[in-house]
């Protein structure tokens, strides 16, 4: 699984994704079987860059028929014609990943701009399901993948007192008030705070590894972090 962020702020697109691919097991112990999850790699790309102007993550299933998904985002992108829209690209997306049998539980963001209107979409892969995500002229924020823990820090809560439920003090984050610095700084702020509550929970560690953060522009596409091959 994977965890994926993308900020609409008035300045620009932020999104980032994690790099933790995630081996599934069942493991049979006389008569009966135990489910095992195993932190298989904390390098997979899952975010990238597409003629220095689109943004494309992937969250869900980390890889295809065993493969590290990465691999076939390439492919497909490099022999992906250049110049379609956003919404046509989000359909290639979907049309190219459905072909897989069985069909992948994997989904994508795709952000980026047309003139001047920001525009993200989000692919649903498994349910064949592609829409826009980000309402016109407005600032926010939409995540995917293993989000549970992230929901929970901004939704309100309330607390059981003698059987009645009392509300929590609740914040609104404001959205409408982020700058680009704000995107950038909280985008690695819910994967980070994912990632470490995962350490502490007896579930699988789903969410980890180093966190890529890419940038899109009116007018380019850049990288605030990402990870590099490592050569000794």
């Amino acid at each position: 699984m994977s965890l994926v962020i993308s900020l609409y702020v008035r300045e620009g697109i932020v999104m980032a994704a994690d790099s933790r691919a995630t081996l599934n097991m069942v493991k049979k112990e006389k008569a009966q079987s135990v489910s095992l999850s195993v932190a298989q790699s904390d390098s997979v790309r899952k975010l990238f860059l597409l003629d220095n102007q689109i943004g494309i993550s992937a969250f869900g299933e980390a890889g295809v028929k065993g493969v590290p998904i990465s691999g076939y985002v390439d492919s497909f992108l490099s022999g992906l014609k250049r110049g379609i829209g956003l919404e046509r690209l989000s359909e290639e997306i979907l049309k190219f990943f459905s072909s897989f049998s069985p069909r992948p539980k994997t989904g994508f963001h795709v952000g980026g701009y047309e003139g001047t209107e920001q525009i993200l979409f989000q692919v649903l892969v498994d349910k064949e399901e592609v829409r826009r995500v980000n309402p016109a002229g407005t600032q926010g924020a939409a995540w995917a993948g293993e989000s549970d823990i992230l929901t929970r820090l901004l939704q309100p809560l309330h607390e059981e007192r003698n059987g009645k439920f009392n509300p929590l003090p609740y914040f609104q984050i404001p959205w409408g008030f982020f700058t680009l610095q704000d995107a950038v700084d909280f985008a690695e702020f819910a994967i980070k705070a994912t990632a470490d509550a995962m350490r502490f929970m007896p579930r699988p560690k789903t969410v980890g590894g180093p966190i890529d953060i890419l940038v899109v522009t009116p007018e380019k596409g850049f990288w605030v972090n990402r990870k590099e091959l490592n050569v000794r």
